[in-house]
């Protein structure tokens, strides 16, 4: 139990770090959140190795006036300094001078490096996106069953928005 909960902790820290890095717009702080390696798949793009995840997002923070995420408990399995974790998240947001409030739900694997946990690999599903008044579209995505369930790491990643595209 207590290697749960101290995962459990620092999982939650790497997810607090990288909120903060998204508000304050830190593209290097941005990238300290994933393994030198790591592979993250959103919104139609595959991204791999943290220098390309901090190129993309230094191309995509100046589109937005501010981020602000918030994400749910997070659904965890832990084991042998990895971390399965499932989670929802909503976001408040000015995009190209317009409200957006996007939600979705974040499937990560998570890494013990020794000084911190980072992500490793992260598959993002956007349910919503539009203002916050749930005015917006809504998206179908794959069901990968309920928790512990994850994706496989090949798993589609699709743009229903297209903010992100390179």
């Amino acid at each position: 139990m207590t290697d749960y909960l101290v995962a459990e902790a620092l999982v939650r820290q790497l997810y607090a770090r990288y909120t903060d890095a998204v508000w304050r717009k830190d593209a290097e702080a941005f990238g300290d959140c994933f393994t030198e390696n790591a592979e993250w798949r959103i919104s139609g793009n595959i991204l791999r190795g943290r220098a390309q995840i901090v190129g993309m997002i230094q191309r995509v923070f100046p589109r937005y006036t501010r981020i602000l995420l918030n994400f749910r408990e997070p659904i965890l399995e832990v084991g042998d300094g990895t971390a399965n974790a499932r989670t929802l998240v909503s976001e408040q947001s000015v995009l190209a001078g317009k409200p957006f409030g996007p939600i979705g739900t974040y499937f990560d694997r998570c890494i013990d490096e020794g000084d911190r946990w980072r992500f490793g690999w992260r598959l993002f599903q956007t349910h919503y996106a539009g203002p916050s008044d749930m005015t917006g579209a809504f998206f179908e995505n794959p069901d990968f069953g309920p928790p512990p369930a994850m994706p496989p790491l090949d798993a589609p990643t699709i743009d229903h928005t297209g903010n992100l595209r390179r």
